[in-house]
């Protein structure tokens, strides 16, 4: 088991949110059954609604963060309150959105191998 330094993972563009995302932990390094994804946030950038066939965990350790789950808005202020964390149950809807004035990252934790993304559409 090795020690993985998040700025030396492997990043892929999500095609949902156009957003850079860090698999910190993966198969490639050695999980067999899990993943552990780190995402900057800027002012302002938007992960727009999606969902996963598995569960989630996300946590912030800073910044000032809007979710909607479900159609439910909350607010998470990680700077005021302390690091925060969401456990999101499979299939369900979601988006985020950094409200504060200044970057942030959050981790999202998989209990599997390869979630995969499905983007929620508005109908028109």
């Amino acid at each position: 088991m090795a020690v993985r330094i998040h700025n030396q993972a492997d990043v892929f563009i999500s095609k949902n949110s156009n957003l850079p995302i860090a698999r910190i932990i993966t198969q490639s390094t050695g999980s067999g059954a899990c993943e552990l994804w780190e995402q900057p946030l800027q002012p302002g950038d938007v992960i727009p609604m999606h969902y996963h066939l598995v569960e989630e965990t996300i946590t912030f350790a800073t910044g000032k963060i809007s979710v909607i789950l479900d159609g439910d808005p909350y607010e998470i202020n990680a700077d005021l309150n302390g690091t925060s964390s969401i456990l999101l149950p499979s299939r369900l809807h979601h988006e985020i959105r950094n409200i504060g004035d200044k970057a942030t990252s959050m981790l999202a934790f998989f209990p599997s191998v390869n979630p995969e993304i499905f983007p929620v559409r508005k109908s028109v």
